[in-house]
């Protein structure tokens, strides 16, 4: 007894496309909030290492003194 699926009425087959829709312009936000907080992660690993070659350049020029 295997049942056929049944292909959904007009109403439901927008309702289900709308959602659909509007589950892939979720995921397009969320994917992009993702890349700004790897960019913003970026910047700050960026800084980080700015930091420590200031530190040793500064550790450097003082011992050469």
């Amino acid at each position: 007894m295997t049942e056929q699926p049944r292909i959904p009425d007009e109403k439901t087959r927008k309702r289900l496309s709308n959602n659909l829709r509007k589950s892939i312009f979720q995921l397009q936000e969320f994917g992009l909030q993702l890349e700004e907080i790897e960019a913003g992660l970026e910047k700050h690993i960026r800084e980080q290492k700015r930091n420590r070659l200031e530190k040793v350049r500064q550790k450097m020029e003082e011992s050469s003194n």
